[in-house]
Formats: structure tokens, C-alpha cells, sequence
């Protein structure tokens, strides 16, 4: 297939090089020197012998012609991507953290699917990436897609080394990882802690279970079944810094309002421990001039 991936993060950068050993992938990336270091280089990932070569262009740039496009840019740039004059002749697989862009996707016309990615990577450079640790990526259809294009798209995209999962419906898959999310990333940015001290930790610990709690009371789901989830994956991926805390070090935005922030306004009673890692990361990003006022 013609794959264009937008956005050249540590999934981005994941997902080009794995799929770039199977289909033509093409990078779509904000800044130029990103774009011909890319163009020039390709995808170095210290899982593969020699770098991973792909095609580059300035997002600007997109076109019809491709077969599916991977949109793996953060969820405080959903906005501006979406106003752009999007192709409309091939499927979106959107892949970010939190369900705040649901609603935005369902205003648009695009044919989407939606993705979980179960794998830890870090970002090196522009164009190196580390694979932290090993998982998948599950995708549901969304909108405008028929079941039988979702699973065969599934199939297409599976590998051995980077398996593709298609799933039935949606929301069940993106509120297990919304939970994951809103329980170990603003916590290990606030005390600038690896995953594994969700676990390690008991103070740290018990404001998990605290969070988790309260998370599955608003998405229906069963608290007992969740945290076991979440102490899976904080063991799983125990040495990896999670993706809020690299944000916060790197100066970023984080991504707080679609993870904790989701929580905090579909809740129709009080959230004291949402409220308050939503408002410490905000702080955060305040006191780094990241976040205005």
C-alpha cells in the first residue's frame, strides 16, 4: 500500500519504519529540516540493520493518490489539521491518546478508524527511534467505513514484529486505554517518575487506584478489572517515561485536557483527584511558559 503517516513524533517514527519494510511509506511532517533529514536519512530504529527508507513532504503537502493516511499527531492539533482540504479518496487511521477527537471526527467526511498503540517508543531525534517496548496497535472502524474494510485493512497492515489487531467496536478498546492514560501519565509527570512507580511507590500508588476509581465510574467500566490493567502495563513498560512526562521535560504541551480532562467533564459529580492532576500539569506547563493564562 501507499501509506501517508502525519506527524514524525516517536510513533510516527515507529510506524514509518515498521510499515516502511512492507509498503510505500510517506512522511508528512511541520518543518522542512525535518522533512530533508527524512527525505535524506531515513527512519534509523535500532531494531532493523540499516535505516528504513522513506519518502518526505511538508503536511501541507498532502494529496489524493495514497491508500491510507496514519495520523499520528497529538491531540492539541487535531483542530488546525482538521480545517485543512483533507483527501477524502482513501481512509484516516487516527491513532491519540484520550477520546476528545471523536467528537471532532464525526463532524468531518472523512472515512476514519481509530487505533490504540500498545508500544513504548522514544523520539531520539528527527528521525531516529527508540522501540521501548513491544506491543500492538488495535484498530476499530469509526465512521464511514464498512466492518469488512476495517478488518482487511487490519490484515494488510499486520506483521509479525508489529501486529495489527481490528476489534469490533471502538469504545471499549479506547476507554481501556483512556484508563491507562489518565491514571500513569500525569502522575509520573508530576513526580517526574518512570511507569513502574505506579506500582513501586505506595503514596504514588494509591493516588492510581484513586484515579482509576474514579475514571471507571465515569466510563462504566469495572474498577477491579482496570487496575489490574494498569499495573500490567506499569510493569510491562516499567522503565519507560511516559509520553505527559516527556512533554513536560521537552517544554511541550501536554496532552492533559484530552486524557484527564475527558474524564473531568463527562463526570456529573465531583472529581477531586482528576481536578487536581488536570490543574498540576497545567501549573507545570504554566511555570515552563507553555500554557498561557
Amino acid at each position: 500500500m501507499k501509506i501517508g503517516i502525519i506527524g514524525a513524533g516517536s510513533i510516527g517514527l515507529l510506524a514509518g519504519a515498521y510499515l516502511g519494510e512492507q509498503h510505500e511509506v510517506h512522511m508528512f511532517v511541520k518543518k522542512e529540516e525535518q522533512r530533508k533529514t527524512l527525505a535524506e536519512e531515513g527512519i534509523i530504529c535500532e531494531q532493523f540493520t540499516k535505516p528504513v527508507p522513506v519518502y518526505a513532504h511538508l503536511v501541507t503537502q498532502m494529496r489524493e493518490g495514497y491508500d491510507l493516511w496514519v495520523v499520528t499527531i497529538k491531540q492539541h492539533a487535531m483542530d488546525d489539521f482538521l480545517k485543512q482540504d483533507l483527501p477524502s479518496d482513501a481512509p484516516y487511521l487516527f491513532l491519540q491518546n484520550g477520546m476528545g477527537h471523536l467528537e471532532k471526527l464525526s463532524q468531518t467526511g472523512l472515512k476514519s478508524a481509530v487505533g490504540v498503540i500498545e508500544h513504548g517508543a522514544l523520539a531520539k531525534s528527527s528521525n531516529e527511534v527508540d522501540h521501548r517496548g513491544i506491543g500492538n496497535i488495535q484498530i476499530a472502524v469509526y465512521r464511514r467505513m464498512e466492518p469488512n474494510h476495517g478488518r482487511s485493512l487490519a490484515k494488510e497492515l499486520h506483521t509479525a514484529n508489529f501486529p495489527v489487531v481490528y476489534k469490533e467496536q471502538y469504545e471499549p478498546m479506547l476507554k481501556s486505554k483512556l484508563i491507562i492514560n489518565t491514571v500513569i501519565n500525569p502522575l509520573t509527570a508530576l513526580f517526574s517518575q518512570p511507569n513502574r512507580s505506579i506500582l513501586t511507590n505506595p503514596s504514588i500508588n494509591e493516588l492510581a487506584r484513586m484515579l482509576c476509581k474514579e475514571a471507571c465510574s465515569v466510563l462504566g467500566l469495572s474498577f477491579l478489572e482496570e487496575w489490574e490493567r494498569v499495573k500490567r502495563i506499569a510493569e510491562t513498560t516499567g522503565e519507560n517515561h511516559s509520553s505527559m512526562l516527556k512533554d513536560i521535560t521537552e517544554n511541550r504541551l501536554t496532552e492533559v485536557d484530552s486524557i484527564s480532562g475527558y474524564i473531568l467533564d463527562h463526570g456529573k459529580y465531583p472529581l477531586p483527584y482528576h481536578h487536581f492532576v488536570v490543574h498540576a500539569i497545567h501549573a507545570l506547563e504554566y511555570e515552563r511558559g507553555i500554557r498561557k493564562r
